[in-house]
């Protein structure tokens, strides 16, 4: 207990304070509360994840992260660097207080995009992949095709979707339905063709039907890997999702962004960019639980 209290994480989040409540600013400094809200959230995680694991990686981690907001805070209070480009860290929390309802409405709109988008490509990528991948001819034949269209960017369709289709809300759908569908579509036809052939004869004794096979046999075999593939499918959704609602949306993770960078205001484009890391970090967390609670022997 004695390690943990005077280790050097937390002697950083004691300069951290420090430097907060007894540092001079130079410039004009909003409410510091939420500033101290993320500093005391921090030391809290660190605590409860270094008594639980007692991993020395934990404390690392508390570390960097208060060695960047001391020299942030430092560098904001004394106008170092672009005052512009450079705004105080009270000042870029305190946008998660004073834009809270435009960041939750935003947060609601991206994640609805998202559910439809990856919903959609999951099902069809699943139902499709398995059904290609069952039928040797089938998937020898289209597997090639997938295999010269996946690696495009689904980035590249952003501005013709956006154009072409009825409204951005489709358009938007649409590349995320691309960004998810191809990789899990092509590691289904894979996980398939690889079955243990054991399995299938095993199956085929038992004089079950084709629909059990796929569905009772060979979609549990394919699971494990569905579920370990879904965080990259994940992040580059969303990756797309940022860039489709930086063109031309009005609600959204990206749009906060895009539309306070039109003005220049940074402190809230920081603000924002903060906020997608945050969603997309409780994102993968989520997926990683979902994993090990369904898939507990990969872990």
């Amino acid at each position: 207990m004695k390690k943990l209290i005077l280790n050097y994480a937390n002697v950083l989040f004691i300069i951290a304070l420090a430097v907060l409540f007894f540092l001079t600013p130079a410039r004009e400094i909003e409410a510091p509360w939420a500033y101290l809200v993320v500093l005391c959230l921090t030391e809290l995680i660190y605590l409860i994840s270094y008594a639980k694991t007692g991993r020395k990686s934990a404390r690392d981690i508390a570390g960097i992260i208060f060695i960047f907001l001391i020299v942030w805070d430092i560098c904001g209070r004394l106008g170092i660097g672009n005052t512009v480009l450079v705004p105080p860290a009270e000042n870029v929390f305190n946008v998660f207080v004073s834009e809270r309802v435009l960041m939750l409405m935003g947060i609601v709109s991206s994640m609805k995009l998202l559910v439809f988008g990856v919903g959609s490509a999951l099902i069809l990528g699943i139902g499709l992949g398995l059904i290609v991948g069952w039928i040797p001819r089938v998937r020898e034949t289209v597997l090639p095709i997938a295999n010269v269209i996946s690696p495009i960017p689904p980035l590249v369709y952003t501005p013709y979707v956006v154009a072409a289709m009825p409204t951005f809300h489709a358009a938007s759908i649409f590349v995320i339905f691309m960004a998810v569908f191809w990789p899990t579509f092509q590691n289904v036809i894979m996980r398939v063709g690889s079955i243990d052939q054991k399995i299938i004869q095993s199956a085929q004794v038992m004089n079950v039907s084709t629909f059990t096979m796929i569905f009772r046999v060979i979609l549990p075999y394919c699971k494990p890997g569905i579920l370990t593939s879904l965080n990259g499918s994940m992040r580059a959704a969303l990756l797309c999702l940022t860039g489709a609602e930086l063109l031309g949306a009005n609600s959204g993770l990206g749009y906060f962004v895009k539309k306070f960078s039109d003005f220049a205001n940074y402190t809230k484009v920081i603000a924002g960019i903060i906020l997608m890391g945050v969603v997309v970090t409780l994102l993968s967390m989520l997926l990683k639980y979902i994993q090990k609670k369904t898939v507990k022997w990969d872990y």
